[in-house]
């Protein structure tokens, strides 16, 4: 664990908007201080909305700059740890905080949360493609969610310096088995999702192919939850459309909990190269059977025993995997879910085991 003489600086995006990773860095913000560790942010969200413009240059994100007026604080503390973004603008605007760090020899790392930068690395050419090798290989060691993510940083990093660690869920949402084995309701289908409501993250695609479905006479019960971006207002209307759907806006605590509670398939036909979603874990948790896109993260932990992937997240694709859903296969992969993940991703170990790494050499 790490000694209260080191004091520990978070570099990152925090909430709001809510996403899996500002959730990350606000639990472990609170986690470390509740163990009375010496621990302050910067935090270098700018936006206020989520929404898909994710490595797209715009004037409005040169307010990120306004946080290096707070790079002070990094000689004020003993270890640094950062969660950059992926694409070339997402690590970049991290370089005057990991050379300061290097400059006053504090300690360094670049928790990945997701799958991209062997991709964004690869597209680079000539200045660019060194600039965002030479920014990450300045940090002292890397950590990724699944081993399978680990592709990723191994251009920049000796195998040693890169650690995998698992995410988490929160720990207001947490239930026991006991509870959930008397509380959980397989009697019939009800397929749920919970994210920003962003086309990438496959929300349209999953409500046309439920709207065609419809159309045939086949009916899902869904529920939706999360923000919904200011270039997807449209997604509205469409759920609006389905007979059985229901959209709850932004849900947490309690409505979480009762969300997770009556749904027994939880659905992300993303198309991102997603890292270890946190919504999957909330739902393995409570006894889900999970329909998600093969992609490397997810697959570590998805399988034949415990759901199904896409291998691709198109509206055909979605259609015929909902069709092949049954009701005996949903309950016993929901149980072998919540069976396996109960205990596994809470909040305090996830916290513990970043707490162990950060004081590694510290």
């Amino acid at each position: 664990m790490l000694t209260h003489k080191n004091k520990v600086l978070i570099i990152g995006p925090f909430p709001d908007p809510i996403t899996g990773l500002s959730i990350s860095n606000a639990v472990l913000l609170r986690g470390l201080s509740a163990n009375g560790q010496h621990v302050d942010f910067i935090n270098t969200e700018h936006a206020t909305n989520v929404s898909s413009e994710l490595g797209k240059f715009s004037f409005s994100k040169l307010n990120f700059l306004f946080f290096y007026c707070k790079i002070y604080k990094i000689l004020k503390n003993d270890i640094i740890y950062m969660t950059p973004g992926q694409t070339f603008f997402g690590v970049m605007k991290y370089l005057p905080f990991v050379l300061t760090a290097k400059l006053f020899k504090r300690k360094s790392l670049f928790h990945l949360h997701g799958n991209s930068v062997k991709d964004v690395y690869a597209s680079l050419k000539g200045l660019k493609s060194k600039l965002y090798s030479s920014t990450i290989k300045c940090f002292d060691e890397s950590i990724v969610l699944s081993q399978s993510l680990k592709v990723n940083m191994q251009p920049f990093f000796k195998d040693a310096d890169i650690h995998v660690e698992h995410n988490f869920i929160q720990e207001d949402i947490a239930i026991s088995l006991s509870e959930l084995e008397s509380k959980k309701d397989y009697k019939e289908i009800k397929l749920i999702f919970i994210s920003n409501l962003l086309p990438e993250k496959g929300i349209n695609n999953l409500i046309d192919a439920l709207l065609k479905l419809q159309s045939l006479d086949i009916n899902f019960k869904i529920k939706i939850a999360g923000n919904i971006p200011v270039n997807n207002t449209n997604i509205s209307d469409k759920i609006a459309q389905l007979k059985s759907g229901e959209y709850l806006g932004v849900v947490s605590g309690e409505k979480k909990r009762d969300l997770l509670l009556w749904g027994n398939v939880f659905c992300l036909p993303t198309q991102l190269e997603e890292g270890q979603p946190i919504s999957i874990l909330e739902a393995m948790t409570y006894g889900h059977f999970i329909l998600a896109t093969r992609t490397p993260g997810i697959s570590d932990i998805i399988h034949d025993k415990n759901g199904a992937l896409l291998e691709n997240y198109d509206v055909a694709s979605i259609m015929k995997q909902l069709q092949l859903l049954t009701l005996n296969q949903v309950e016993q992969k929901g149980i072998f879910n919540s069976r396996f993940a109960n205990n596994r991703f809470t909040e305090a170990s996830y916290v513990e085991r970043i707490s162990n790494l950060l004081s590694t050499n510290a």
